[in-house]
């Protein structure tokens, strides 16, 4: 009898220890998981130093992964439900796209700390009218970062012909590769804000950004800026971001926006439907909105933050500083970028003018 307890001590004793160790691990990690969010995002707009002091202070673990096109986003978003993910920070088109597809959470302003802040410009768009599913977070503009030494002893009007007259081009720039975003500015040129183009301006489109080629250095997505930074082009068109993270390192780069008007683009924070994690993440979110947390976003990215206060006191360019303060009227000649054509039209279109001989 004995030796039976014996045996059935040592068997239970055992059997304790698989337990423990089977399953202790997944107690901890789950316990851990209740205090942990996931966010989805851009590569180079969330400050790792920030998230670090975000986690010192509240000991909520913020999981960053990243994304580098806004389809990529809503793919994944569509494919999963959201679920797996408690904050995401799409640009204007595709808060319009997810608020189609039902995957965002109605924000509650009550709890937002900063809400009074926001730069009135930047709510309100046809995205989101009332502005119940995002939070604008950081915005930008594009323009034309150009060589201002190149320029001193050439007059120039601050226009789309810039990039696409060749009445008017007698030098090299640099053109975006994103092929709806090169749609958009080539139209932009031709007819200002439109919808829809007809085929008759689908193919004018087209012979805009074929007779561009042969005074483009390169069509670069995000190297831009070092085309210029090096003197290999005159003139790139980017965003304020990219051109302002240059300005701070060669003084004869300047930014120029065009008089007929340009394009903007507002990233912002939102919730999708599947999160459960909505205390932590309005803990994440106000802390972002910190007047710390707004300059070291600034003064890493370069992207203009949707509250004006906290950078206001800093040594700002003066040109940075109007923009940052755009008022309504201003506002109205920013446009955003819009699939004018479908996505095989494009996809022709582009195809087209990369393999064109001018």
């Amino acid at each position: 009898m004995k030796k039976l307890i014996l045996r059935a001590s040592i068997i239970l004793s055992w059997l304790a220890l698989i337990f423990a160790a089977l399953y202790w691990p997944k107690c901890k990690f789950l316990s851990y998981e209740k205090n942990t969010i996931n966010v989805f995002t851009w590569g180079d707009i969330l400050d790792p130093a920030v998230v670090e002091e975000f986690e010192r202070k509240t000991h909520i673990k913020v999981n960053l992964s990243y994304y580098s096109s806004n389809e990529e986003l809503m793919v994944k978003l569509k494919a999963t439900g959201g679920e797996g993910y408690d904050l995401i920070v799409p640009s204007d088109y595709a808060v319009g796209s997810l608020i189609q597809d039902r995957l965002l959470k109605e924000i509650d302003k009550e709890k937002l700390s900063f809400w009074s802040a926001i730069h009135p410009p930047l709510l309100g768009h046809d995205f989101d009218p009332d502005n119940r599913y995002s939070i604008p977070f950081e915005w930008e503009l594009f323009g034309f970062g150009i060589d201002q030494d190149y320029f001193d002893t050439r007059p120039y009007t601050p226009s789309w012909k810039m990039l696409f007259d060749p009445s008017v081009v007698d030098y090299k720039v640099t053109m975006v590769n994103d092929p709806i975003e090169a749609v958009d500015f080539a139209s932009f040129y031709l007819y200002g804000p439109r919808e829809h183009l007809s085929s008759e301006e689908i193919e004018r489109v087209k012979q805009v950004l074929i007779t561009q080629k042969p005074w483009v250095t390169a069509y670069a997505e995000f190297r831009g800026d070092y085309f210029l930074a090096t003197r290999n082009c005159a003139l790139v068109i980017a965003s304020t971001s990219y051109i302002w993270r240059t300005k701070r390192l060669f003084d004869f780069v300047s930014f120029i926006v065009p008089e007929e008007g340009t394009f903007i683009t507002i990233e912002n924070l939102c919730i999708p439907k599947a999160s459960s994690k909505e205390k932590l993440v309005y803990q994440f979110i106000n802390y972002l909105y910190q007047r710390e947390s707004v300059v070291s976003h600034f003064e890493t990215f370069g992207f203009f933050p949707a509250t004006l206060q906290s950078v206001e006191h800093l040594d700002i360019d003066a040109q940075a500083l109007a923009l940052l303060n755009s008022s309504e009227e201003q506002f109205r000649k920013y446009h955003f970028t819009r699939n004018i054509l479908s996505q095989q039209e494009v996809r022709d279109l582009w195809v087209q003018v990369k393999a064109s001989d001018y």
